[in-house]
């Protein structure tokens, strides 16, 4: 019986270590070569004027040349390359999902830096110059204070790291609950500033600050400093003796995997967290009252608002003080219109509202609510923006237009027509794809309505596990709040609501359903205006209307400070590019994606081109379509083209009767276009012209080469495709090429509401691999996608 129980569970362990490895098979994928990346910098920084040794860690760097930096003031030089032994990959404890196991080797360089005595404080970024290209991003911070490491064990206050003051410490919390501690002196009547620098630099930590005595009593606390993840704390000691300042994450259980780096500055240096007013106008010399630590006694400050690029909105400020320079700098907005200042008297009703005439930006603090008060005509078009968190300012605020008589005004009636709810989980604000629990009378194009927030549907799920995905920012991926609603997070099993929008003040027959009234209100812009509010009124008849702002958490203070431009609209764009350091094979191509930032009802077409490209490289120039926000680049590289030359990319646009230019905003030295070494896949497909009508479908095939041994999958993108049009018959996994198959066919759809036209699609393919940077390689040209409307048949206009 005993050796029949031991033969049982033989053969379960068995059974289970094989299921094991079978599962562990299946969801691995073995892959092709990794693009270079940089992982670890350590130290994290050092002080200027020394000479300081760094040691990097990352992949792919073998025969690396040079370390570019975005500024000057260290020059580097590589003193040795060592190839380290590769852990095979696996999926931490509790971690599901897909394991890729690339090409790649471990490298860790050590480097010497000479950092020069006048270089300028702050973060510095660097990239590695390799002969596969240039790599992701690295960070370094340069301090004027000595430089200390951090030494464990240091965890309790009885084992506080000794320090002499002033101090700049590299540190790591390494695993979850752990707790830095550092002893230092200070003297009575001494203010000290204790400042974290971490999330800034990239570090996933968010630190708490904690300053005691010497017997473990509390004294001060800090969470986030000017809204951010990173810590700050000034404190003015009243009594001679030793103290101690402890660093900790947030949520202390959480897992921090290989550490999380962090630099903790302490000294009694000027330190400057906020200023009053936000910015001034541009081209004027501005005066700002200065907040923070160590200040000189009136804290008035001068400075002339330049923009350092001709589209610049703001400047960095680093004023001189009775004690130098401040330590930090602090983001000044640089504006377009006449200032003003809010009224010192209270104006936090109708009857005391300050009255304003715009153009103009005021400059104000929340300590309850303002109202403003304007005058509009019948249909007139008014901009409202805040500028807040932007610059520092812990506002969170909210804006809403109301009427003469204290009232809101409404901006649409929300009619819902369909129920269904969310499931499998709750949502964030922030997220593009929802579960929901029906979509078959959902289309894309119908709008959605779940709490406050109205949303567009961009595609719906190929499948019973899949999300349904709304129309999301093109520079952040965030959902998108249509007018100008703000995205919410959702609880599993709320409603949500498929809604046609109707002029204020429509009836409707009951069906059962809400009927929801749309105030002229908002409270986070949304893409580059973050929890910042912008609105947009358009007046319902002549007369005088009131602007209530106020923080949306009710919190206000000195330190509460805001810049509200009203304006009318003024049409502009800025862009920006998703690869500033392509990595290009000679013979071959890289996509670049370009996308639009639109402000104001900017809608027109927008050209953009590469300029300054040398011999042997060549880019067509492409165009954002009217309406659209993006489009690709390809950057081609011929047999003989020569790498190492910056990226410089122009859009231009009419924008009433004048011709606008924009450029990318890009570091000379690390925005460098350089060579890689032959691909290992080409991409191929059977057309380059589809013609389809308006709610008709067209295929295509998309067909690959593998090359110099990379054997695995293959998932294709196809981009450029414009709101209405998606890929219909793929999997959840997208259009994927599997090991065993080199080519796919797929269906595109056109909603029927899509207007006639020419757009450009591009059909990319992409290695996956561990590397941050993207392994993608696209059809040599785009493909072009001719929408023609049926004969003799009246266009579908979506509702």
């Amino acid at each position: 019986m005993k050796n029949l129980l031991l033969i049982t569970i033989l053969l379960v362990f068995a059974y289970a270590y094989a299921y094991a490895q079978n599962n562990t098979a299946a969801n691995t994928i073995y892959t092709g070569t990794a693009q270079p990346f940089v992982s670890a910098t350590a130290p994290t920084g050092a002080q200027r004027g020394k000479n300081a040794p760094m040691t990097i860690e990352g992949a792919n760097l073998t025969g690396a040349t040079e370390v570019l930096w975005n500024k000057p003031g260290i020059t580097s030089k590589i003193v040795f390359n060592t190839e380290t032994m590769r852990e095979l990959p696996k999926l931490a404890e509790g971690q599901t999902g897909q394991l890729v196991i690339d090409k790649l080797t471990r490298n860790k360089l050590t480097i010497e830096n000479i950092i020069a005595p006048d270089a300028a404080p702050g973060i510095y970024s660097y990239r590695i110059k390799t002969p596969m290209g240039t790599t992701n991003l690295g960070n370094f911070v340069i301090t004027s204070l000595p430089d200390v490491t951090e030494k464990e064990m240091n965890d309790a206050v009885a084992d506080a790291q000794e320090i002499n003051l002033p101090v700049s410490i590299s540190g790591m919390i390494g695993k979850a609950g752990d707790n830095d501690c550092f002893k230092f002196k200070a003297e009575k009547n001494q203010t000290l500033v204790f400042e974290v620098i971490a999330a800034a630099f990239g570090s996933r930590l968010d630190s708490v600050l904690t300053l005691m005595d010497e017997q473990g009593k509390t004294l001060a606390t800090n969470d986030s400093g000017n809204g951010g993840l990173d810590s700050l704390l000034g404190y003015n000691f009243q009594a001679a003796g030793d103290y101690i300042i402890r660093i900790t994450e947030f949520e202390a259980q959480k897992p921090v995997g290989t550490g999380m780096p962090y630099r903790l500055n302490i000294g009694e240096f000027p330190y400057l967290y906020s200023v009053f007013p936000l910015g001034a106008k541009s081209d004027t010399v501005g005066e700002v009252t200065g907040f923070g630590f160590n200040l000189s006694e009136k804290n008035k400050y001068t400075f002339t608002a330049k923009p350092k690029n001709p589209d610049d909105d703001a400047m960095m400020l680093k004023p001189l003080t009775a004690k130098g320079e401040t330590y930090n700098s602090v983001r000044v907005a640089l504006g377009h219109y006449p200032e003003i200042l809010a009224a010192a008297t209270a104006h936090n009703s109708p009857a005391t509202a300050q009255a304003i005439n715009f153009p103009l930006t005021i400059n104000g603090k929340i300590n309850d609510v303002d109202y403003y008060k304007f005058a509009a005509k019948k249909g007139q078009q008014i901009i409202f923006e805040v500028m807040a968190q932007r610059l520092g300012s812990p506002l969170d605020s909210v804006i809403e237009i109301m009427a003469g008589n204290g009232q809101s005004i409404p901006r649409a009636t929300i009619r819902c027509e369909l129920e269904t709810k969310l499931t499998l989980r709750d949502s964030g604000s922030n997220e593009a794809g929802i579960r929901i629990e029906a979509w078959n009378a959902i289309k894309p194009g119908d709008y959605m309505m779940a709490g406050n927030e109205v949303v567009m549907i961009d595609r719906l799920p190929k499948g019973p596990d899949e999300d349904t995905f709304f129309v999301a920012d093109a520079l952040t991926g965030n959902r998108n709040g249509m007018l100008e609603t703000t995205p919410e997070g959702h609880a599993i099993n709320s409603p949500i609501y498929k809604v046609s929008i109707h002029p204020p003040g429509t009836k409707f027959s009951s069906n059962g359903l809400p009927i929801v009234t749309l105030n002229y209100s908002n409270d986070d812009g949304g893409g580059m205006y973050g929890k910042d509010s912008r609105l947009t009124f358009t007046a319902p008849g002549d007369g005088e209307y009131f602007l209530r702002l106020r923080d949306v958490r009710g919190l206000h203070g000195d330190h509460y400070s805001y810049r509200l431009s009203v304006h009318e609209p003024q049409p502009d764009f800025t862009i920006v590019a998703d690869i500033l350091n392509p990595n290009v094979s000679p013979s071959f191509a890289r996509p670049i994606a370009i996308t639009a930032n639109r402000t104001d009802d900017f809608a027109g077409e927008i050209e953009v081109k590469i300029s300054d490209l040398p011999n042997g490289w060549s880019a067509a120039p492409a165009t954002i379509k009217a309406g659209q926000n993006s489009t690709i680049l390809l950057l081609s590289a011929a047999s003989n083209a020569v790498g190492g030359f910056p990226l410089r990319i122009q859009g231009s646009a009419k924008i009433g009767q004048q011709k606008v230019t924009r450029e990318v905003n890009i570091a000379e030295k690390l925005s460098l276009v350089s060579l890689a070494p032959a691909p290992e896949l080409a991409v191929f497909t059977d057309t380059q012209h589809l013609t389809v009508e308006p709610g008709g479908k067209v295929s295509i095939t998309v067909s690959i080469k593998r090359m110099n041994g990379f054997t695995g999958r293959i998932p294709i993108d196809v981009r450029g495709l414009p709101h209405g049009i998606i890929v219909t018959d793929v999997g959840l996994n997208g259009i994927l090429i599997t090991p065993a198959e080199t080519a796919m066919k797929f269906t595109i759809e056109v909603q029927p509401w899509v207007k006639p036209g020419e757009q450009p699609i591009f059909v990319v393919a992409r290695i996956e691999t561990t590397s941050p940077q993207r392994q993608d390689f696209p059809f040599a040209t785009p493909i072009i996608l001719s929408i023609k409307a049926k004969e003799n048949a009246a266009t579908l206009e979506r509702k």
